[in-house]
């Protein structure tokens, strides 16, 4: 079964994404964007209603959006009932880099549950890390 990425977006974050992971892992295939609103013309329940039915239906979809619960997240919301499909709400590139270097991962459950838990480390405020940092030294 093979398995396919959407990254989708309010504006071009998601195609800004995909020129991130391209830069740093090199050419992808199976990642399709999705630009919600950059075409006031584009209505975004068919953007999403013809990039999936492009997709085989016995293929795995990951769906990637930016903001749980806004509207580009809720046109998906609609699809998981589908079999094989997989939504997944904040849309990130350490997230996004985790699923693809894991890609060989058979479990798509355990393969997006280890992408979270390890991108989740990768918030920091910094200001706070690197200070407590500094003192951990100088208590040592």
């Amino acid at each position: 079964m093979k398995r396919h990425y959407i990254f989708a977006s309010h504006g071009t974050l998601a195609r800004g994404v995909l020129d991130s992971v391209e830069l740093i892992l090199g050419k992808q295939q199976d990642i399709y964007t999705l630009c919600a609103y950059v075409d006031e013309h584009q209505d975004v329940t068919r953007q999403v209603a013809e990039l999936l039915a492009g997709l085989p239906a016995q293929d795995e979809v990951i769906a990637i959006t930016d903001i749980f619960a806004g509207s580009v997240n809720n046109e998906f919301i609609r699809y998981l009932h589908q079999p094989n499909f997989h939504l997944i709400a904040g849309l990130n590139l350490p997230l996004v880099i985790g699923l693809l270097i894991s890609a060989d991962e058979q479990d798509t459950e355990k393969l997006i549950h280890d992408a979270l838990l390890s991108c989740r480390e990768t918030i920091q405020y910094c200001n706070h890390t690197i200070a407590s940092a500094v003192q951990a030294d100088k208590d040592f």
